[in-house]
């Protein structure tokens, strides 16, 4: 065997280390599924399956490109679409009632909370969510990851999120977005749920009750926004009406957005992953520099 051939075998023996076989691996393994964006190349996608502890033997769903704009580029502002896929997450599902929680690093634009809003309007509702990066970006690609893993582990999870809501998520993504611009990215999220919390409990039955809760809520912040602004969100919210979503459900969906991914990166458990993840590089490059010798 030449020096080629064994460099090129040593490699994808490697490689095979890193990622799990299509043939031996699940989608949902030990209640977790992995996301990855199509963009990420082999170095960091060994990087983000070790940032997030991925299950031995998991295949991850891959975003893609062409995903974003099914999922997100019918509501979602283009100016955040399109560009590289590189955000990721691992979805932990748990018990019925636990809530849902979310963790977040190197994600500029989608917020925990907009996360969180918008993942318990798709109908997403007992999970601890970690989004990564090992670069700064918006985040979408990890949004559409979530929601296309869903969609393809339906069977196993015996979770179904209706187009119907995904579309209300995209929209409230969307809506969410633009009345940052006015109310602060940090207090939008909280708006959102104040009207949704509202709404719960006043159960308004037309377009018009629904506009009158909305301008209570914004008068009893002493926020001030456009004509478009306040039609935006009277048509989401109708919307949001008419497709007879559980109020209550949305309202208590959510739990604590999570500690910080800083924390999850300290573990003893991360750091022992890593640490193997680290020897392994480490040998795997002496053996190739042992090759030239």
């Amino acid at each position: 065997m030449n020096k080629a051939t064994k460099i090129m075998t040593t490699t994808l023996l490697a490689s095979s280390l890193l990622l799990p076989t299509a043939a031996s691996a699940e989608q949902v393994v030990d209640k977790t599924i992995i996301t990855l964006g199509e963009s990420l190349g082999a170095k960091d996608k060994a990087w983000v399956l070790a940032r997030l502890n991925a299950p031995e033997g998991i295949t991850p769903v891959i975003a893609t490109a062409a995903d974003e704009e099914k999922y997100l580029g019918k509501n979602v502002p283009q100016s955040q679409l399109g560009g590289n896929m590189y955000s990721s997450a691992k979805i932990e599902l748990a018990e019925k009632g636990d809530g849902l929680s979310v963790a977040t690093e190197n994600i500029t634009w989608v917020t925990k909370d907009m996360y969180l809003n918008a993942l318990v309007t798709a109908g997403v509702t007992d999970a601890d969510i970690t989004i990564t990066s090992p670069y700064k970006v918006t985040g979408t690609s990890a949004l559409t990851g979530i929601m296309k893993a869903y969609d393809q582990t339906s069977a196993e999870t015996g979770i179904k999120l209706t187009d119907e809501r995904k579309d209300l998520a995209q929209q409230e993504l969307a809506v969410t977005s633009d009345v940052g611009k006015t109310v602060g990215t940090d207090k939008v999220a909280e708006l959102m749920n104040e009207i949704k919390a509202e709404i719960a409990k006043q159960k308004p039955e037309t377009k018009v009750d629904i506009e009158n809760v909305i301008i209570q809520v914004i008068q009893n912040n002493n926020i001030q926004l456009s004509d478009a602004q306040m039609d935006r969100l009277t048509s989401l919210f109708s919307q949001m009406e008419k497709a007879d979503l559980n109020w209550g459900q949305i309202e208590t969906g959510l739990k604590s957005a999570g500690q910080d991914i800083q924390a999850f990166a300290t573990s003893e458990e991360t750091k022992g992953f890593f640490a193997k993840l680290f020897d392994g590089l480490s040998n795997f490059f002496k053996s190739i520099s042992g090759l030239f010798k």
